[in-house]
């Protein structure tokens, strides 16, 4: 029995160290799950820096470039949605204004590389410059495509660990367990990866645990 305790042990050890336990309901036959928290994502941002980009405009008989610059963006998560907020400073010549955008972003987890995807796909604000002294809208930018990199984590494929222990004859039993079977899960304030835990001897059959 004492064993046994120690198999049990050793897996838990192993189960906490390398993976982050979320306490949201998940379905029964995910064995682990990775959670990446809203605040993670956020501190990307803070380490990024200032966000800013210039562009050119043309409007009929008139030329020039506009500045436009990011001011606290951030990533919401809720239930089977992520948006992206901004605030965005406007320049055009010597004409200023702020807008608050709201954005879509999507997430996903691609088994083939084993990375969680966070890219920002659509968060427009409206291009404005003054014209004969009334605002005129000119088209909606698109702040998404200066976001060309996604964001990325490694999932959990390459969580695999060895567990070895000592059988009642005296013989040393080893066995490899790696995560199978990866979804991901967009809930309140952070994304779940899922996965099942699979157990491989020496031989590489698997075992089956009930």
């Amino acid at each position: 029995m004492k064993q046994y305790s120690k198999i049990i042990l050793v897996f838990v050890f192993i189960s906490f160290s390398l993976f982050s336990l979320a306490q949201n309901k998940v379905a029964a036959n995910q064995d682990i799950i990775i959670s990446i928290k809203e605040t993670t994502l956020n501190k990307l941002f803070t380490a990024i820096g200032e966000i800013k980009g210039t562009s050119i405009y043309s409007f009929m008989f008139i030329e020039g470039t506009y500045d436009w610059t990011l001011i606290n963006p951030q990533i919401k998560l809720h239930t089977n949605k992520a948006e992206f907020l901004t605030d965005v400073k406007v320049t055009v010549g010597k004409y200023t204004y702020l807008m608050h955008v709201s954005g879509d972003v999507e997430i996903c987890y691609e088994p083939t590389t084993n990375l969680i995807y966070v890219e920002i796909t659509e968060a427009k604000f409206p291009l404005n410059i003054m014209f004969f002294g009334k605002v005129k809208h000119l088209w909606d930018v698109n702040i998404a495509k200066y976001f060309e990199t996604p964001f990325t984590f490694d999932g959990p494929l390459t969580m695999g660990s060895e567990i070895s222990f000592a059988m009642p004859d005296n013989t040393m039993k080893k066995l490899y367990a790696h995560p199978v079977n990866c979804g991901v899960k967009v809930v309140e304030k952070q994304i779940l990866v899922s996965a099942e835990i699979e157990f491989v001897n020496r031989d590489g059959l698997q075992v089956e645990i009930k």
